[in-house]
């Protein structure tokens, strides 16, 4: 049987949204209730899920094995399972400057306790949640990051991340509304971070917009933590 076209296309961030925020990144996982839930809210008729992150692609597909979700990873670079998959015609491009840059960040988290870079497809991400001279005074290795910084990269914050990413103007928010326009359908998104309120900025009023958590935000609604996450999708399930 054709699947019903989706009229509704709920996006997710990925790192406090769906799953909670851990000291090491490598070890969040996606609890196998929020994996069921989801994949009865895209089994609801005329729903699409999608989650959008700034983990790689060959990460989501792993960590939302059985969810029935669509995937946009590399903060929306690549997109799959909704309609034909697409890359962003630069990241080709892209991808030959992130191993280089990763040595550099590598070297310039040396010595320090607790910091660590993770080399992405166009992106390096400099973890600093486990390195308390950082959280202390977070300046002084930003000054060292952005000296690195390559012509064409900007330095993006996060929840004590660093990211070096392209300068180019694409992230979350374009690779949705490009999912809404394949789909024809309207949009929630719901996110947590920094790259989710750029995403906001950019959906504005043409999405119903939600923060996960406190602190100042350009979403429409706001939840609090990852449990109202739950709460606000079982809801939409039932809608």
């Amino acid at each position: 049987m054709e699947r019903e076209p989706a009229r509704l296309l709920i996006a997710l961030d990925f790192d406090g949204t769906l799953a909670a925020l851990k000291r090491d990144p490598a070890a969040v996982r996606l609890s196998a209730s929020r994996r069921s839930l989801l994949a009865r809210l895209g089994r609801s008729p005329g729903v699409r899920v999608l989650v959008v992150s700034g983990r790689p692609q060959a990460f989501l597909r792993r960590a939302l094995a059985g969810a029935g979700a669509a995937l946009s990873g590399e903060h929306g670079w690549v997109l799959e399972g909704i309609g034909p998959e697409w890359r962003h015609p630069r990241l080709r491009a892209r991808a030959r400057q992130p191993p280089a840059l990763a040595a550099a960040a590598r070297r310039a988290v040396r010595g320090l306790k607790g910091g660590r870079d993770e080399p992405k497809t166009a992106a390096v991400a400099v973890h600093w949640r486990r390195a308390p001279a950082v959280i202390r005074d977070p300046s002084a290795l930003r000054r060292v990051l952005a000296g690195i910084r390559p012509r064409g990269w900007r330095l993006a914050g996060g929840k004590r991340v660093w990211e070096f990413r392209p300068a180019d103007a694409w992230g979350k928010g374009e690779a949705i509304a490009l999912a809404a326009r394949r789909l024809r359908a309207r949009v929630v998104f719901i996110g947590d971070d920094e790259t989710d309120e750029e995403a906001f900025r950019s959906l504005g009023r043409r999405a119903r917009t939600v923060k996960v958590g406190g602190g100042a935000t350009r979403a429409r609604e706001r939840v609090r933590g990852v449990s109202g996450v739950d709460a606000l999708l079982r809801r939409l399930a039932r809608v």
